[in-house]
């Protein structure tokens, strides 16, 4: 994440200088703290003049979406209803982080709550399109590079959709594999926290910081944390499936024909790759979905939304509005469906290594108008199973293309292994955006 013969001061400075250079034109930063920054680095240098420890992250730095709690810094969700808000304390993930030595370059900018409502920030590779959401900044400043890594959420497609509309890696790691506490909620039965960088060595470098129980998220269990970096040396994976029946009719022409040349790629090397159908009706997933996000998210908002719905943007002001009205028998029969999916992917990955698919529908929305469609997301948000996208080249108007793994629920460093692989024998590797000829 550092940058070899640069000292953290140093290192940091370029980024504070790249941002000032380029955020007028991707609008990816609710917040940049660039005193702090500054002083986090000279701390790191001063420590390892010394010879003193300063952590396996030292002098790298992070971006925090902006729904992460950092100590001192704004924590506004893209809401009016928390404007000037400041956190008193970090996240369980920003103090793991801090320990590992990482700089905070400051808060990226998300949708309003984490939702469905368009930000600001512009697609790095054609400015006339969005990076996706709700992880929109932190995508976006990554590719750019703004920052290395950051931090994003998943309730939907959060995390892997704006990675691979903006050229990126990203990872949605196993449910509760990362803690959330002090992070804003959509829903607690699909909320993951995510990871945005250029590479998977990089991902696995910060999920080995942040990883592991807590005590304070209930649904982060005690497992052992590996060093995932090491853990997760290139290897090819043996048997994959390829969910091509149930998915691919619903992906524009040129997603699906990119992911088809991918698949052959795997089977050009020797990756044995089987058509495989999905366990659960695809439409049944969406709905059980969309029952569980929008009643959770009623929940969480609540009497802040009863007392204030015009300061809602509108699509989560509907997506609220309908969970309110939703049957309970609605939101138990749809628990009970994601009960039946998450035993059913643990039965189908006795037979696989790797489920492959795509990691977005289209190419990314117009800026304003949309995030996406996450749909091709909600399998592994749902199951809480770990999924990587990773870029794949670009297709029309240089908009980048991604493709998703899927893996065992806490298999991230098989999946790490086989998306390094995939980065080595394949050429999956980001690459940088031109963003002068943007626009």
């Amino acid at each position: 994440m550092g940058e070899g013969g640069l000292s953290a001061t140093e290192w940091t400075r370029s980024l504070l200088d790249r941002i000032d250079a380029l955020e007028d034109k991707i609008l990816a930063w609710a917040h940049v703290d660039g005193e702090g920054a500054l002083a986090e680095a000279g701390a790191i240098d001063g420590r390892l003049a010394e010879g003193n420890e300063s952590g396996p992250l030292a002098g790298g730095a992070i971006g925090y979406k902006d729904i992460v709690d950092v100590a001192g810094l704004p924590r506004e969700a893209n809401s009016p209803l928390l404007k000037g808000e400041i956190a008193d304390g970090d996240a369980t993930v920003t103090t793991r982080l801090k320990d590992a030595g990482a700089i905070c370059l400051g808060k990226t900018v998300t949708t309003q709550f984490a939702t469905s409502d368009p930000s600001q920030t512009r697609n790095p590779w054609n400015l006339k399109h969005s990076p996706g959401g709700s992880s929109s900044g932190s995508a976006a400043a990554v590719a750019v590079g703004m920052v290395p890594a950051a931090l994003g959420s998943q309730t939907g497609g959060s995390t892997l959709r704006p990675a691979a509309f903006c050229g990126v890696v990203g990872l949605k790691p196993t449910y509760g594999r990362i803690p959330r506490s002090g992070l804003i909620s959509v829903s607690w039965n699909l909320d993951h926290v995510g990871v945005i960088t250029r590479n998977t060595e990089d991902a696995a470098r910060v999920l080995t910081a942040v990883a592991g129980a807590d005590g304070i998220d209930a649904q982060a269990p005690d497992v052992a944390v590996p060093d995932y970096a090491e853990a997760s040396a290139p290897m090819k994976p043996e048997r994959a499936c390829f969910w091509k029946e149930d998915l691919l009719p619903h992906a524009s022409e040129e997603v699906a024909e990119r992911i088809e040349e991918c698949v052959a790629g795997l089977r050009a090397k020797g990756v044995d790759v089987e058509e495989a159908r999905l366990p659960v009706d695809v439409e049944e997933m969406h709905a059980a979905h969309r029952i569980i996000m929008r009643v959770e998210a009623a929940a969480y908002h609540d009497k802040m939304f009863l007392e204030n719905q015009d300061a809602y943007a509108s699509h989560i002001r509907k997506n609220i509005s309908t969970g309110l009205m939703t049957p309970a028998i609605h939101y138990v029969n749809a628990l009970r469906f994601r009960a039946r999916f998450i035993q059913r992917m643990a039965d189908y990955f006795r037979n696989f290594d790797l489920v492959i698919l795509p990691s977005h529908v289209e190419r990314p929305p117009v800026a304003e108008k949309s995030t996406g469609n996450a749909l091709f997301n909600e399998p592994f948000t749902q199951i809480g199973f770990p999924a990587i996208s990773l870029p794949v080249g670009r297709g029309d108007e240089n908009l980048p293309i991604g493709i998703q793994l899927g893996g065992r629920r806490f298999g991230e460093a098989a999946l790490l292994s086989a998306a390094r692989w995939c980065e080595v024998e394949l050429g999956w590797v980001a690459e940088f955006p031109d963003v002068e000829s943007g626009d």
